[in-house]
């Protein structure tokens, strides 16, 4: 073998060892470009699902109802400035009216009815989120019978613990 052949070799060894270290990176970057762009796919559905659910909250609701019943207080007005062409339009308008005044009644009832329900959730207080509840058995003795005992624990991220239903450390919000 000739020395020329070794080096001519050599050579085609490091320009074929440069390609494949191209080729490799190219791989790589384009698996990192194809994987931001699918994270900012996730993130605009995120903030697509985050406005929605902004938009239906009950004080959207609430305010959406309450522009609703205006705009159609202000349309049976304009309307009964003209009565007796527009009377049928006028009794579709106010049995509407009467619909929406309904949900509206219903939707203050359950909004209220949740908070009744949450609100064994936070700290009586200062309304802080209830951190643990938790419940234990006991079995005694009395009078030669076994009694079960149940005993509940409830702790709020304020500091407040309750032993079934007697505070056991203060509120440190109050």
């Amino acid at each position: 073998m000739s020395i020329e052949l070794i080096f001519y070799t050599q050579v085609a060894s490091i320009i074929g060892f440069i390609v494949a270290l191209f080729v490799l990176y190219r791989v790589l970057v384009s698996q990192k470009d194809a994987t931001i762009q699918l994270l900012k796919e996730k993130i605009d559905f995120v903030e697509n699902k985050l406005s929605h659910a902004e938009n239906q909250n009950p004080d959207a609701l609430a305010k959406s109802l309450s522009d609703r019943v205006n705009n159609l207080n202000n349309e049976i007005e304009r309307l009964s400035r003209d009565k007796e062409k527009n009377q049928k339009l006028i009794d579709e308008k106010e049995g509407e009216l009467e619909r929406i005044k309904e949900d509206a009644g219903e939707l203050s009832r359950q909004i209220s009815n949740a908070h009744e329900l949450m609100s064994e959730y936070f700290c009586p207080y200062c309304k802080a989120l209830m951190e643990q509840r938790s419940y234990h058995s006991e079995s005694v003795e009395h009078g030669g019978r076994e009694i079960d005992i149940d005993h509940e624990f409830i702790s709020f991220e304020c500091g407040l613990t309750l032993h079934d239903g007697e505070q056991s450390s203060a509120c440190k919000n109050t």
